[in-house]
């Protein structure tokens, strides 16, 4: 993917201070869940303001978009004592899982624009984020690719089942992009933002 990440800091610093396995694993995950009345978001506590910006962009402050690409997706099943390595390259039928370095397979796809772009940003924006939570695990039930103008501004892979996705996270020494997990509470909030998606593309 071709990181956009500084457009979307520039975005971000203009905003206001004030200022997002089974048949379906998300749902029996959210379905069984207990919702946590306890919640201590940690979110947003980075070493650098970059680095907090680069988070706010793809969490509480992202910027609108007026195109998503919404795919059902499923990491394939992998057996544990073999040596074969599980990563494949990319295809039209895969979504990368960047943090993992594979590919989940893609079910269905659906292209949305207008209102249906506002309700997902309200969706994801009302999420409590946790900057340290939701890295033990990682199974996606849905990914996303945000654009604006065709450019594109977001992309990830949300597991219900960790309460993760993930987001590009810059290195300074470095001077590149990588990716790391995000996590958010598992409360009415994660359970709405699932109801949506699967309003929009059911997950069979």
């Amino acid at each position: 993917m071709k990181p956009i990440s500084l457009y979307l800091l520039l975005q971000v610093a203009w905003v206001p201070a004030a200022w997002s396995q089974a048949s379906n694993p998300a749902k029996e995950s959210v379905d069984k869940g207990e919702m946590d009345t306890n919640w201590d978001p940690t979110h947003p506590d980075g070493e650098s303001p970059a680095e907090r910006m680069l988070s706010l962009a793809h969490t509480d402050a992202l910027p609108g978009f007026d195109r998503a690409e919404l795919y059902a997706v499923s990491l394939p099943k992998r057996d544990p004592f073999s040596d074969q390595d599980s990563r494949r390259e990319s295809s039209a039928q895969s979504f990368p899982v960047r943090p993992y370095g594979v590919h989940a397979d893609i079910h269905a796809h659906v292209s949305i624009t207008g209102g249906d772009c506002a309700r997902i940003r309200r969706a994801w924006q009302s999420l409590s984020f946790d900057r340290l939570g939701g890295a033990f695990c990682h199974t996606p039930a849905y990914g996303m690719r945000l654009y604006r103008d065709d450019a594109l501004l977001f992309e990830t892979t949300i597991c219900w089942e960790c309460q993760n996705f993930y987001v590009p996270r810059y290195d300074a020494q470095k001077r590149q992009i990588s990716h790391g997990w995000y996590g958010f509470a598992n409360d009415d909030h994660a359970k709405a933002l699932l109801k949506l998606f699967q309003s929009l593309l059911p997950h069979s």
